[in-house]
């Protein structure tokens, strides 16, 4: 019976696992996107233009993505080779 609790919570372990890195890709996809973009802008309800440059976000993001991805390798490298 413990034995099989054990099996299923690591299978659980490694889908989550793989969804987090698969999250991680598309976030970060989506965030090398946003850095191509020189300034946006938006309208706001009185009618004045407010403008903003969005790579300093993007490039904290690209950060914290790659280390998510670099964490999350990690973790699951070690629980997979260690037997």
């Amino acid at each position: 019976m413990m034995h099989r609790i054990y099996l299923i919570e690591k299978q659980i372990i490694y889908t989550f696992t793989v969804f987090l890195i698969l999250l991680n890709l598309v976030s970060l996809y989506f965030i090398v996107d946003l850095l191509s973009y020189d300034e946006i802008i938006g309208y706001l309800t009185n009618g004045e233009i407010k403008s903003g440059n969005p790579r300093n976000l993007a490039y904290l993001l690209f950060v914290s993505g790659m280390s998510n991805l670099l964490f999350i390798s990690v973790s699951l490298m070690d629980r997979l080779l260690s037997k």
